[in-house]
């Protein structure tokens, strides 16, 4: 028993030898220099909890907050980066959507009738835009070169009487440099910068053609769910004897302002352009409203009213109301 009670008080002295030892190293390099092993192992295991406990109490202050997501514009562009990671995929560029009803109280019917003088073009009429772009060149972490291709037509799919011909479609091929800034400018971050060249006609021949080569400098800012995007553009001249439509600029002006804004996964959107000439002052304004209708599908009402919602209307004044399903949005 006394030999017993002996080995209980070494045991004993020793943990309180190894207690002494662990209250007073502070690192590994005091728990290094501790003679007994076991005084020298339990200092190591308190350095351990400790540095443990560091970690639980910092992680869930820092993890309890959530992450920078940025806004409905940036939304995006994650979502388009996932769609990149195939070298064969396509995104949307600009909306895509079918208007099946529109109605224009200002139908532009003379450049048909120049040609077919019995031609009869009606008020009500669809109208449908498709559009995607493809990354050509991912040049650098921010740098990109792609390519875009947007395409708007005008059916008169009622007009039975002229075998429902699609009276105007407008082609708009483009390549662009974008440029991801990460910058900021008067509290709205700016997303990206662009610059590129961008060719729009509508096909046709003789009177009835139309076309211009633009460079477009352009911006995208965001500030939560509101986007703005400016673009400027330079009209490339041509040939006097060549061009269909030598007063573009009188009615498109040199250049265009967009406004997005997301409110409760609906989108309102506007669109203006003005020739900032005074004497004779002309321009456009959009108005878009989408809301969801299920997964897949919005629902979308759009208003037009001014000059060159087409390129064969870009010289006559437009109201226009239409309705109908949206497959993807700006925002």
């Amino acid at each position: 028993m006394r030999k017993g009670f002996a080995v209980g008080r070494v045991f004993a002295l020793s943990l309180g030898l190894a207690w002494g030892a662990v209250v007073t190293a502070g690192s590994l390099h005091d728990c290094a220099g501790i003679a007994e092993a076991a005084a020298r192992l339990a200092c190591f295991d308190r350095l351990a909890a400790e540095a443990a406990a560091t970690r639980i109490d910092e992680v869930p202050v820092a993890s309890t907050r959530p992450a920078a997501t940025g806004g409905a514009l940036e939304s995006r562009f994650r979502k388009e980066s996932k769609l990149l990671e195939n070298p064969f995929g396509l995104t949307a560029y600009k909306p895509n959507y079918m208007l099946p009803v529109t109605y224009n109280s200002k139908i532009h019917k003379e450049p048909w009738t120049s040609i077919y003088p019995d031609a009869n073009m009606d008020d009500i009429e669809a109208k449908f835009q498709i559009s995607f772009k493809a990354q050509l060149w991912d040049i650098s972490e921010r740098f990109g070169l792609w390519a875009a291709y947007t395409q708007e037509s005008w059916w008169q799919v009622y007009n039975d009487e002229e075998s429902a011909p699609f009276r105007e479609t407008n082609y708009q091929p483009e390549i662009y440099l974008s440029y991801d800034t990460r910058a900021e400018l008067f509290g709205f971050r700016v997303a990206q910068l662009n610059l590129g060249f961008n060719h729009q006609s509508n096909g046709r021949s003789e009177l009835l053609s139309r076309s211009w080569n633009r460079i477009i400098a352009g911006a995208l800012l965001e500030r939560d769910n509101l986007a703005i995007s400016p673009r400027l553009w330079y009209r490339l001249p041509e040939d006097k004897e060549d061009d269909d439509n030598p007063d573009t600029e009188d009615y498109y002006g040199y250049g265009d302002l967009r406004i997005a804004y997301l409110w409760h996964d609906q989108t309102f959107s506007a669109l203006a352009r003005n020739n900032l000439q005074s004497d004779d002052n002309r321009g456009a304004l959009q108005l878009d409203w989408s809301f969801p209708l299920n997964r897949r599908f919005k629902g979308y009402v759009q208003y037009f009213y001014g000059y060159g919602e087409s390129l064969i209307d870009y010289d006559v004044k437009t109201n226009r109301l239409g309705v109908g399903v949206m497959l993807t949005d700006w925002l």
